[in-house]
């Protein structure tokens, strides 16, 4: 029964259905604009539902009360309807609380249709706002675990990466590609971007505090998505093979086995730099292309040095 108050429809049919009804208790005038209310006031993240409840509710406390002075003043008709528009749109757009608008404006008719404007109307109004709202607001404390979708989004990342590094180290020796890398790399794109969005609906679903762990943890990820892209154009330009080239590639292959989450990377970066001393000692290049080629395989292993630097700082600060 618990799933049913997380989805979305659900929420804003039973919440829509119980406003009018207790709008109707207290025998509100134009008690389904309660509904109408309730339906506006449901969102995805608590966060996102609190900002709009705010707004709205200031918005509409303004739109009644500057809506029962004009009509008062200067008489209840489409003119004057028209001149409260003028107003309070210009109010919203300043005040940046848009989301009021339209509510706004459906109270504002209920005043312009009376054939007599009192106090009441106020408190019609009002109720009929505050009802809405209240109702919509506890329908939204009730929201997906959007956490579960993202661990199950991080591990395929982190699979997916390791099917990445592993092929690289391959690819150093034979200097072949997988007919299946492009495939790879446009996957674990769409997944980041996926999982971007989740992980803002997560930190959204947090009132009273935030927390960037996810989006911190996507955006550490988008890093080393773009580092692994330099990486790959070295292969455009690799044609010979060295001694370096099969210490490099048993490495990448290290690397691709200790992706996961909760390592630092200290003792694979204390490893590269072994591996760069080891390199300084080798023999230099004897030819043009045997050079140029060495360079490479030297950019290649900075950008792998700055792939695991990345995650690093993301487990020091998180």
């Amino acid at each position: 029964m618990m799933k049913y108050f997380k989805d979305k429809t659900f929420k804003m049919a039973i919440s829509a259905t119980i406003a009018i009804i207790i709008a109707d208790a207290f025998k509100l005038h134009f008690s389904v604009t309660a509904g109408i209310i309730a339906i506006l006031s449901v969102q995805d993240t608590k966060k996102e539902a609190l900002k709009v409840a705010g707004g709205r509710l200031i918005a509409t406390t303004i739109a009644i009360v500057l809506s029962f002075a004009l009509y008062i003043i200067l008489g209840n008709n489409p003119v004057v309807f028209g001149i409260f528009l003028l107003i309070f749109i210009p109010i919203t757009k300043s005040l940046q609380i848009g989301d009021g608008l339209v509510v706004g404006s459906v109270l504002s008719t209920h005043l312009l249709s009376s054939s007599n404007i009192n106090l009441y109307w106020i408190l019609n109004e009002e109720a009929l706002t505050i009802i809405g709202i209240s109702i919509a607001m506890i329908f939204n404390l009730y929201t997906d675990s959007l956490e579960d979708i993202f661990e199950k989004n991080k591990e395929e990342i982190e699979e997916k990466y390791r099917q990445i590094l592993s092929d690289m180290s391959v690819t150093l020796v034979t200097h072949t590609v997988p007919i299946y890398e492009q495939k790879l790399f446009l996957s674990v794109e769409k997944l980041i971007s996926e999982s971007k969005i989740i992980a803002k609906k997560i930190n959204d679903n947090y009132i009273l505090k935030n927390n960037y762990y996810y989006l911190n943890y996507i955006n550490m990820r988008t890093m080393q998505l773009d580092t692994i892209r330099r990486m790959k154009k070295h292969f455009l330009r690799f044609n010979m093979t060295y001694e370096q080239t099969g210490i490099l590639s048993k490495f990448t292959e290290d690397v691709s086995k200790e992706i996961y989450e909760n390592n630092d990377c200290t003792n694979l970066i204390n490893k590269l730099d072994s591996l760069r001393k080891t390199y300084e000692l080798m023999e230099l290049p004897k030819t043009r292309e045997e050079f140029e080629n060495r360079a490479l395989l030297f950019q290649f292993l900075n950008d792998l040095e700055e792939f695991l630097v990345i995650k690093k700082e993301f487990v020091e600060s998180n």
